[in-house]
């Protein structure tokens, strides 16, 4: 994948940030720049120059590492309470101990200025590029892993809820019907049990309507673990409300009877 392959509709929509308080090194790079990619250029001159807006339409910065009012350590610390694009040094300062300084406050790359610095900057400015839109890629993966794991907790858990409810109304069930088959005799009793087992029938109703709820109005949405209980309460409150109607109801309980 060449420089000139970058350029794309998207690249537009930002800058390369280009802070050297040297004019005419701004310049070449600049030139450079425009020579090799689509991206807009914003060329500042001090760090009191930069603003906020520069550095978050940044797709990328150039940093010069002594400026006139602060040293390119205090400008990548300040630069990245905001952005962590990639940044690339380039500076007169020869010392390895500067270069392991600047990489590790945030910088992805580091150069001495010299007349080849400007021939290696296209392919250090792509390869910056690259990685980090691979490194953007990788952790919507992340997080799209994880939400999906989170949603698939959430249902297993609200399942588990209702198959709670629908297992204690067949055994209920069950049971009643046991009770009314060995007491045949007792009119009283039978309507009793056969109250009670309407009323679960309705609840396991209940319960896969809920089901169906959630399917089709969408209500079970991605949430994080520690949501998880909320969900499960929040449909047993639903049951229990439909239950309560459905017990101060007369005519809901003499239909479901009639049937």
């Amino acid at each position: 994948m060449g420089a000139k392959a970058l350029k794309s509709e998207k690249a537009r929509q930002y800058a390369i940030l280009i802070v050297e308080d040297d004019p005419n090194f701004a310049f070449l790079e600049e030139e450079m720049i425009e020579e090799n990619f689509d991206f807009p250029v914003i060329v500042r001159h001090a760090m009191q120059e930069v603003s906020q807006e520069d550095i978050e339409a940044a797709k990328l910065a150039i940093m010069d590492f002594n400026l006139p009012d602060a040293t390119g350590e205090k400008l990548i610390k300040h630069f990245r309470q905001y952005s962590d694009v990639p940044v690339i040094v380039v500076t007169g300062n020869q010392q390895l101990e500067t270069a392991i300084k600047t990489l590790r406050q945030g910088a992805n790359d580091f150069f001495v200025k010299a007349p080849q610095t400007l021939v290696m900057l296209p392919g250090a400015i792509e390869r910056a590029l690259i990685a980090y839109e691979n490194k953007r890629l990788l952790k919507e993966k992340e997080i799209k892993r994880e939400r999906l794991n989170a949603q698939i907790e959430t249902l297993r858990q609200v399942l588990t809820t209702l198959a709670h409810y629908i297992n204690n109304s067949t055994t209920t069930i069950s049971g009643y019907a046991q009770l009314c088959a060995q007491n045949d005799q007792d009119r009283h009793n039978i309507e009793k049990l056969i109250n009670v087992s309407l009323k679960e029938t309705a609840r396991i109703t209940f319960v896969l309507q809920e089901l169906e709820n959630l399917v089709n109005k969408l209500e079970l949405k991605t949430t994080s673990y520690l949501n998880i209980p909320d969900a499960m309460f929040a449909i047993e409150e639903r049951i229990q409300e439909k239950m309560k109607q459905f017990a101060q109801n007369p005519r809901t309980n003499k239909a479901n009877r009639a049937n």
